[in-house]
Protein backbone atom coordinates (compact mmCIF):
# COMPACT_ATOMS: atom_id res chain seq x y z
CA UNK A 1 0.00 0.00 0.00
CA UNK A 2 3.17 2.38 1.01
CA UNK A 3 4.96 1.67 -2.37
CA UNK A 4 1.82 1.98 -4.28
CA UNK A 5 1.35 5.51 -2.79
CA UNK A 6 5.18 6.20 -3.37
CA UNK A 7 5.09 5.65 -6.68
CA UNK A 8 1.63 7.62 -7.19
CA UNK A 9 3.17 10.80 -5.75
CA UNK A 10 6.35 10.35 -7.77
CA UNK A 11 4.20 10.31 -11.18
CA UNK A 12 2.59 13.39 -9.79
CA UNK A 13 5.73 15.57 -8.93
CA UNK A 14 6.74 13.79 -12.86
CA UNK A 15 3.94 14.59 -14.49
CA UNK A 16 3.89 18.06 -13.36
CA UNK A 17 7.62 18.82 -14.32
CA UNK A 18 6.73 17.46 -17.72
CA UNK A 19 3.26 19.54 -18.01
CA UNK A 20 5.17 22.59 -17.61
CA UNK A 21 7.91 21.95 -19.65
CA UNK A 22 5.78 21.24 -22.76
CA UNK A 23 4.03 24.44 -21.64
CA UNK A 24 7.15 26.91 -21.81
CA UNK A 25 7.82 25.08 -25.15
CA UNK A 26 4.48 26.02 -26.52
CA UNK A 27 3.87 29.36 -28.42
CA UNK A 28 1.00 29.88 -26.07
CA UNK A 29 2.98 29.10 -22.56
CA UNK A 30 6.03 30.33 -23.43
CA UNK A 31 5.67 33.71 -21.02
CA UNK A 32 3.32 31.89 -18.01
CA UNK A 33 4.58 31.94 -14.49
CA UNK A 34 3.68 28.91 -13.07
CA UNK A 35 3.17 29.01 -8.95
CA UNK A 36 3.40 25.63 -7.60
CA UNK A 37 1.45 25.58 -4.11
CA UNK A 38 1.01 22.37 -2.11
CA UNK A 39 -2.42 21.65 -1.32
CA UNK A 40 -5.79 22.10 -3.31
CA UNK A 41 -6.94 24.61 -0.84
CA UNK A 42 -3.81 26.81 -1.96
CA UNK A 43 -5.33 26.87 -5.47
CA UNK A 44 -8.54 28.54 -3.90
CA UNK A 45 -6.52 31.03 -2.21
CA UNK A 46 -3.57 32.13 -4.10
CA UNK A 47 -4.68 32.77 -7.87
CA UNK A 48 -6.76 36.12 -6.86
CA UNK A 49 -3.49 37.97 -5.90
CA UNK A 50 -1.63 37.23 -9.20
CA UNK A 51 -2.18 38.32 -12.81
CA UNK A 52 -4.50 35.56 -14.07
CA UNK A 53 -3.59 36.40 -18.17
CA UNK A 54 0.45 35.85 -16.91
CA UNK A 55 0.49 32.99 -14.07
CA UNK A 56 -0.57 29.86 -13.28
CA UNK A 57 -1.63 28.70 -9.90
CA UNK A 58 -1.19 24.85 -9.60
CA UNK A 59 -0.82 21.92 -6.56
CA UNK A 60 1.62 19.33 -6.82
CA UNK A 61 0.24 16.11 -5.84
CA UNK A 62 2.42 14.88 -2.51
CA UNK A 63 2.72 17.62 -0.13
CA UNK A 64 5.94 19.06 0.52
CA UNK A 65 8.19 16.94 -0.96
CA UNK A 66 6.62 16.55 -3.88
CA UNK A 67 6.78 20.04 -4.56
CA UNK A 68 10.34 20.79 -4.00
CA UNK A 69 10.77 18.00 -6.31
CA UNK A 70 9.38 19.72 -9.15
CA UNK A 71 10.63 22.98 -8.34
CA UNK A 72 14.59 21.96 -7.43
CA UNK A 73 13.95 20.00 -11.47
CA UNK A 74 12.90 22.79 -12.90
CA UNK A 75 14.54 26.07 -11.68
CA UNK A 76 17.81 25.42 -12.70
CA UNK A 77 16.21 25.15 -16.16
CA UNK A 78 13.37 27.97 -16.14
CA UNK A 79 13.30 31.51 -14.20
CA UNK A 80 9.10 30.98 -14.85
CA UNK A 81 8.89 28.67 -11.85
CA UNK A 82 8.42 29.38 -8.16
CA UNK A 83 6.67 28.02 -5.04
CA UNK A 84 5.12 28.73 -1.95
CA UNK A 85 5.14 26.14 0.60
CA UNK A 86 3.47 26.67 4.54
CA UNK A 87 6.41 27.44 6.52
CA UNK A 88 5.14 24.86 9.75
CA UNK A 89 7.93 24.97 11.80
CA UNK A 90 10.59 26.63 9.71
CA UNK A 91 10.53 30.11 11.45
CA UNK A 92 10.36 28.99 15.05
CA UNK A 93 13.47 26.17 14.09
CA UNK A 94 15.15 28.81 11.68
CA UNK A 95 15.54 25.71 9.45
CA UNK A 96 15.53 26.60 5.79
CA UNK A 97 15.73 24.45 2.99
CA UNK A 98 18.33 25.79 0.04
CA UNK A 99 15.59 25.35 -2.84
CA UNK A 100 15.42 28.00 -5.49
CA UNK A 101 12.95 30.40 -5.85
CA UNK A 102 10.71 28.50 -2.72
CA UNK A 103 8.89 31.55 -0.74
CA UNK A 104 7.11 30.34 2.69
CA UNK A 105 4.02 32.39 4.60
CA UNK A 106 4.24 34.62 6.80
CA UNK A 107 3.26 32.47 9.61
CA UNK A 108 2.88 28.45 10.40
CA UNK A 109 0.59 28.25 7.21
CA UNK A 110 -1.70 30.42 5.13
CA UNK A 111 -4.54 29.51 7.67
CA UNK A 112 -2.40 31.38 10.32
CA UNK A 113 -1.32 33.77 8.13
CA UNK A 114 -4.64 34.86 7.55
CA UNK A 115 -6.22 34.55 10.94
CA UNK A 116 -3.25 36.85 12.07
CA UNK A 117 -5.12 39.85 10.75
CA UNK A 118 -7.66 41.81 13.20
CA UNK A 119 -9.61 42.64 10.26
CA UNK A 120 -9.85 39.25 8.88
CA UNK A 121 -11.37 37.86 12.15
CA UNK A 122 -13.28 40.62 12.51
CA UNK A 123 -14.86 39.84 9.44
CA UNK A 124 -15.48 36.37 10.64
CA UNK A 125 -16.87 37.67 13.83
CA UNK A 126 -19.28 39.65 12.88
CA UNK A 127 -20.39 36.83 10.37
CA UNK A 128 -21.16 34.68 13.07
CA UNK A 129 -22.82 37.05 15.42
CA UNK A 130 -19.60 36.44 18.34
CA UNK A 131 -17.82 39.81 17.77
CA UNK A 132 -18.45 40.98 21.16
CA UNK A 133 -16.74 38.56 22.85
CA UNK A 134 -14.03 38.54 20.25
CA UNK A 135 -11.02 38.96 22.03
CA UNK A 136 -11.56 36.39 24.34
CA UNK A 137 -12.63 33.81 22.09
CA UNK A 138 -9.88 34.45 19.90
CA UNK A 139 -7.57 34.08 23.01
CA UNK A 140 -9.40 30.46 24.30
CA UNK A 141 -8.53 29.54 20.66
CA UNK A 142 -4.98 29.82 20.48
CA UNK A 143 -4.36 28.11 24.00
CA UNK A 144 -6.05 25.18 23.34
CA UNK A 145 -4.24 25.07 19.89
CA UNK A 146 -0.96 25.40 21.49
CA UNK A 147 -1.17 21.73 23.36
CA UNK A 148 -1.91 20.15 19.82
CA UNK A 149 0.64 22.39 18.09
CA UNK A 150 3.27 20.86 20.62
CA UNK A 151 2.14 17.32 19.60
CA UNK A 152 2.84 18.26 16.30
CA UNK A 153 5.77 20.16 16.31
CA UNK A 154 6.74 16.70 18.42
CA UNK A 155 6.06 14.47 16.09
CA UNK A 156 7.80 16.28 13.16
CA UNK A 157 11.10 16.66 15.22
CA UNK A 158 10.98 12.83 16.62
CA UNK A 159 9.35 11.63 13.48
CA UNK A 160 7.01 8.90 15.93
CA UNK A 161 4.64 8.82 12.59
CA UNK A 162 1.84 10.05 14.06
CA UNK A 163 -1.76 10.08 11.91
CA UNK A 164 -3.07 13.66 12.26
CA UNK A 165 -5.12 13.19 8.95
CA UNK A 166 -8.71 14.88 9.12
CA UNK A 167 -8.91 14.55 12.74
CA UNK A 168 -11.86 16.26 14.32
CA UNK A 169 -11.87 17.66 17.85
CA UNK A 170 -15.11 18.07 18.43
CA UNK A 171 -17.06 14.99 19.88
CA UNK A 172 -14.77 13.08 23.27
CA UNK A 173 -11.50 15.08 22.33
CA UNK A 174 -12.96 18.68 23.29
CA UNK A 175 -15.63 20.77 25.84
CA UNK A 176 -17.82 23.76 25.71
CA UNK A 177 -18.25 25.71 29.47
CA UNK A 178 -19.65 29.42 29.67
CA UNK A 179 -18.52 29.42 25.56
CA UNK A 180 -14.83 28.45 25.99
CA UNK A 181 -13.64 25.63 24.85
CA UNK A 182 -11.04 22.79 26.05
CA UNK A 183 -9.10 20.14 25.06
CA UNK A 184 -8.74 17.02 26.08
CA UNK A 185 -5.45 16.42 26.65
CA UNK A 186 -5.14 12.52 27.63
CA UNK A 187 -8.64 11.36 25.02
CA UNK A 188 -6.86 13.34 22.14
CA UNK A 189 -3.01 11.56 22.85
CA UNK A 190 -5.26 7.79 22.88
CA UNK A 191 -6.69 8.62 19.83
CA UNK A 192 -3.89 9.77 18.21
CA UNK A 193 -2.01 6.77 19.53
CA UNK A 194 -4.88 4.51 18.42
CA UNK A 195 -5.02 5.68 14.89
CA UNK A 196 -1.66 5.69 14.12
CA UNK A 197 -0.60 1.90 13.58
CA UNK A 198 2.44 2.72 12.35
CA UNK A 199 3.71 5.06 15.12
CA UNK A 200 7.51 4.73 16.28
CA UNK A 201 6.90 5.68 20.13
CA UNK A 202 3.17 6.54 22.27
CA UNK A 203 2.58 9.81 23.36
CA UNK A 204 2.41 10.52 26.66
CA UNK A 205 1.04 13.07 28.71
CA UNK A 206 4.40 13.06 30.38
CA UNK A 207 6.42 13.22 26.92
CA UNK A 208 5.04 16.14 25.77
CA UNK A 209 4.97 18.30 29.01
CA UNK A 210 8.35 17.56 28.91
CA UNK A 211 8.55 18.68 25.29
CA UNK A 212 6.57 21.84 25.89
CA UNK A 213 8.98 22.82 29.04
CA UNK A 214 11.87 21.98 26.90
CA UNK A 215 10.84 24.59 23.56
CA UNK A 216 8.17 26.89 24.97
CA UNK A 217 7.62 29.97 22.97
CA UNK A 218 5.50 32.45 22.87
CA UNK A 219 4.92 33.22 19.36
CA UNK A 220 1.91 31.41 18.87
CA UNK A 221 1.00 32.09 14.77
CA UNK A 222 4.32 30.11 14.19
CA UNK A 223 3.39 27.72 16.43
CA UNK A 224 -0.46 26.95 15.96
CA UNK A 225 -1.31 25.01 12.87
CA UNK A 226 -4.03 26.68 11.36
CA UNK A 227 -6.31 23.84 10.27
CA UNK A 228 -6.53 22.99 14.21
CA UNK A 229 -7.25 26.49 14.84
CA UNK A 230 -9.74 26.80 12.24
CA UNK A 231 -11.29 23.24 13.21
CA UNK A 232 -11.60 24.56 17.20
CA UNK A 233 -13.14 28.12 16.48
CA UNK A 234 -15.49 26.42 13.83
CA UNK A 235 -16.60 24.02 16.79
CA UNK A 236 -17.44 27.48 18.80
CA UNK A 237 -19.15 28.65 16.61
CA UNK A 238 -21.64 25.48 16.56
CA UNK A 239 -24.37 24.56 14.38
CA UNK A 240 -24.09 28.02 12.03
CA UNK A 241 -21.60 26.12 10.44
CA UNK A 242 -19.13 23.71 9.16
CA UNK A 243 -14.78 23.26 9.31
CA UNK A 244 -15.51 23.63 5.93
CA UNK A 245 -17.13 26.27 5.37
CA UNK A 246 -15.51 28.58 8.31
CA UNK A 247 -12.26 28.14 5.98
CA UNK A 248 -14.12 28.60 2.73
CA UNK A 249 -15.37 32.07 4.59
CA UNK A 250 -11.47 32.27 6.19
CA UNK A 251 -10.64 32.66 2.71
CA UNK A 252 -13.36 35.25 1.30
CA UNK A 253 -12.05 37.35 4.16
CA UNK A 254 -8.81 37.43 2.76
CA UNK A 255 -8.28 40.32 0.48
CA UNK A 256 -5.51 41.64 -1.81
CA UNK A 257 -5.57 44.46 1.04
CA UNK A 258 -3.98 41.99 3.71
CA UNK A 259 -1.72 40.05 1.12
CA UNK A 260 -0.20 43.13 0.09
CA UNK A 261 1.31 44.05 3.86
CA UNK A 262 3.07 39.98 4.21
CA UNK A 263 6.34 39.28 3.94
CA UNK A 264 5.56 36.37 1.03
CA UNK A 265 4.12 39.48 -0.84
CA UNK A 266 7.25 41.33 -0.25
CA UNK A 267 9.39 38.49 -1.21
CA UNK A 268 7.73 37.48 -4.48
CA UNK A 269 7.32 41.38 -5.54
CA UNK A 270 11.41 41.52 -4.67
CA UNK A 271 11.93 38.13 -7.48
CA UNK A 272 9.85 39.43 -10.02
CA UNK A 273 11.61 42.80 -10.20
CA UNK A 274 15.20 40.96 -10.18
CA UNK A 275 13.56 38.76 -12.93
CA UNK A 276 11.57 41.56 -14.72
CA UNK A 277 8.53 39.93 -14.35
CA UNK A 278 4.83 41.82 -13.31
CA UNK A 279 2.64 39.17 -11.78
CA UNK A 280 1.37 40.41 -8.89
CA UNK A 281 -2.18 42.36 -8.33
Amino acid sequence: MQENRTLRENIDARDKIVEIRLSLRSDMGSKIIWILVEGENDCKIYPKFFNEAKTKVEFVNGGKGQLTKALNKLADETKQVIGIQDADFLHLEKNYPGTKNLFFTDYHDIEMTMLGFDDVRRNLFIEYNILENAQEIWNNVLNESLYIAYIRWYNDKKQCKINFKEIKFGGNLSEITDGKISIKKQELLSKLNNRSAKRTEELTLENINNFINQYKTSDFLNLCNGHDTAALLSIIVGGQISHTEFCRHLRLSFTIREFSTTKLFSAISNWQQKNGFDILK
